[in-house]
């Protein structure tokens, strides 16, 4: 009976840990949010197609005081603009078509987007 309580105390850490502990596989190689492009191609290889998803620019509020009158706010778009990309791995027809969102070289998001086709392209670095 401790056995079965270990592992069900183990069951329940596991999936407290948060969100952001998502993590892709791609063969013997393991790739999370935060890492950079080219720790996913070492880990991965090459993905099945990559698009260009524009750029994502912060806004910055500035406040900006005149005499007698009220406080002024007016958003600018100054500040720092981060190329974004979309990496699609298609890890064949038994498993999902994995889209990697990287912004200025750092993944952000993972997500699914049904199942692949054909052959699976996630056997990781060749």
């Amino acid at each position: 009976m401790g056995t079965i309580a270990a592992v069900a105390v183990a069951a329940v850490l596991v999936l407290a840990l948060p969100g952001g502990a998502q993590a892709f596989r791609c063969g013997s190689g393991l790739v999370k949010i935060g890492d950079t492009t080219g720790k996913v191609l070492i880990e991965c290889g090459s993905p099945t197609y990559k698009e260009g998803a524009g750029t994502k620019t912060k806004e910055k509020t500035v406040k900006i005081e005149k005499t007698k009158e009220k406080p002024v706010e007016r958003k600018t778009t100054r500040g720092s603009s981060r190329k974004v990309q979309r990496w699609f791995y298609n890890c064949g027809e038994h498993d999902f078509l994995y889209i990697l969102t990287f912004e200025g070289g750092v993944l952000t998001k993972e997500e699914t987007q049904g199942y692949g086709k054909g052959k699976s392209d996630c056997e990781g670095a060749r």
